[in-house]
């Protein structure tokens, strides 16, 4: 699982994986293969590998299809339409490129709505996670972090 972590989630993740320590401890400490409980605690610990499994996978899709795939258009969006092979005026040069600038821009701020609204549902998924133990607290600053480089790559995506 740990493995399918992009680097830049990895950080926000910890308490999901001390969460998952927390549930493998009785199995360290505790428990034998002799124990009467073993069967629920494996059953309670697959249930919760599954949980983080389906957290990462959900993350992974915001991040590569919502967020990542938006950006890359932001990015390759051209501000400045010039026409091959066709001669034009000045005055004709600037009504076209303001028709131009209207339209890419109405495309770029819905795509920069798309990335807000992507880059919060991640977050809602992150902070909406279930913690079995006390530890579990995603960090304020963390969260904070995430959102800032979400807002350095599409200003960076701009210009």
């Amino acid at each position: 699982i740990k493995s399918q972590v992009l680097p830049l989630t990895a950080e926000v993740l910890k308490p999901h994986f001390k969460d998952m320590d927390w549930k493998i401890r009785p199995g360290m400490r505790t428990l034998t293969w002799t124990s009467l409980n073993i069967e629920p605690y494996i059953d309670h610990l697959f249930a919760g590998l599954k949980k983080l499994q389906e957290l990462i996978s959900v993350m992974n899709d915001i991040i590569n299809n919502r967020i990542d795939y938006n950006i890359k258009l932001v990015t390759k969006t051209l501000l400045v339409d010039l026409p091959e092979n066709s001669s034009f005026t000045v005055s004709d040069f600037v009504v076209m490129q303001q028709s131009h600038i209207s339209a890419k821009s109405r495309f770029l701020q819905g795509k920069n709505m798309e990335i807000e609204k992507a880059v919060e549902d991640l977050i809602h998924q992150i902070a909406s996670y279930h913690f079995e133990s006390q530890t579990g607290i995603v960090s304020d600053d963390d969260i904070a972090n995430l959102r800032n480089h979400y807002n350095r790559s599409v200003y960076q995506a701009l210009l």
